[in-house]
């Protein structure tokens, strides 16, 4: 694994919802405060085509996106964590978010995680 990309996962009790991969090109400050504070615990929520964690990240948006797609992983500032896009998202300015990597399997175990759970992102 290059020191340019962490694979992490999710994992809800004893078993992993998901692994994703942040890259340090699409959001360097980011890869940073998120490899430097692992494993990190979150709370679930839900929105309409997403899925976000609030982990207590304080860290500004280098660059926004306007759209994402099914599979993306963004951090937002709004949530102070890490937001999973479950479907595309064709405006999702409103969010704040900064692309920093891609989901690397399915993404129903993750849809079915429920509100209010207390999951842990770790690397894998």
């Amino acid at each position: 694994m290059s020191v340019d990309v962490l694979e992490l996962k999710i994992v809800s009790g004893e078993s992993d919802v998901c692994r994703f991969s942040v890259k340090r090109g699409f959001s360097p400050r980011v890869f940073s405060a998120l490899g430097g504070s692992l494993p990190k615990i979150g709370v679930v929520g839900k929105g309409d085509t997403y899925l976000y964690l609030t982990m207590g990240l304080k860290i500004g948006v280098e660059k926004t996106l306007s759209e994402a797609s099914q599979g993306d992983v963004g951090y937002s500032p709004r949530f102070q964590g890490l937001v999973f896009f479950t479907s595309d998202s064709p405006d999702c300015r409103f969010l704040n978010v900064t692309l920093i990597g891609r989901l690397l399997t399915p993404i129903d175990p993750l849809k079915n995680l429920r509100e209010g759970e207390v999951v842990s992102v770790s690397r894998v």
